[in-house]
């Protein structure tokens, strides 16, 4: 069975391609909920850098293998000492010139926080099914925390492009770039879920880790 075959069974992909799928329902009815629709994604991003940074924080066994820190040969114990925080400050100041540029077009006014407050709820299940699956999946397995660094980026950055085109192009209508959005968010899920199951080992009884 092929890794992505296996990562389509799994609940967390489902939910993800559940949530976008009913999204662009929602905005379907009522196209006065793209302003919500888009805070929401910015939320979706700001949840993905926090789980980010717990299972960082969290990792039992960790591989430096050719990372440095202050031009010395980084150990697991600095390394989860210093790159989780380095990680959630620069995350952190990414999204908050995000949110900056947002609020000149997409008004927090026009939101509406009564559906945000449950899309985010949803979001932040779907992620925690997704870290639990992780921290299972790889309680004995050593991983890259330099490359856990930037996975996320390769994530966001092009599911929220296809969102910031509309804009700089002037193109509509906004469905597109709605479905757009969820093509890059499943391909995304489904690259870097890969990539953190390319170290898959098999188990004893034939089994999989």
């Amino acid at each position: 069975m092929s890794t992505y075959q296996k990562i389509i069974r799994y609940p967390a992909f489902w939910a993800l391609l559940f949530m976008n799928v009913l999204f662009i329902c929602w905005y379907k009815e009522d196209t006065r909920q793209y302003t919500t629709i888009i805070w929401l994604y910015w939320c979706q991003s700001v949840l993905l850098g926090l789980f980010n940074f717990f299972d960082m924080l969290t990792l039992k066994k960790v591989d430096v293998s050719n990372m440095t820190i202050n031009d010395q040969p980084a150990t697991p114990k600095m390394a989860k000492g210093c790159l989780p925080f380095f990680f959630a400050f620069h995350y952190g100041v990414f999204h908050l010139a995000y949110f900056i540029f947002l609020t000149v077009d997409f008004r927090l006014s026009n939101v509406d926080f009564s559906f945000l407050k449950w899309a985010i709820a949803g979001i932040s299940i779907n992620q925690l099914i997704y870290f639990i699956q992780n921290k299972t999946k790889y309680a004995n397995i050593s991983r890259s925390i330099s490359a856990m660094f930037f996975t996320p980026y390769l994530r966001i950055v092009p599911m929220h492009l296809t969102i910031l085109l509309s804009k700089f192009l002037g193109w509509t209508p906004a469905l597109t770039f709605l479905i757009l959005k969820t093509i890059f968010d499943v391909i995304g899920h489904l690259v870097t879920t890969r990539y953190y199951w390319s170290k898959e080992i098999e188990a004893p009884e034939g089994g999989y880790i």
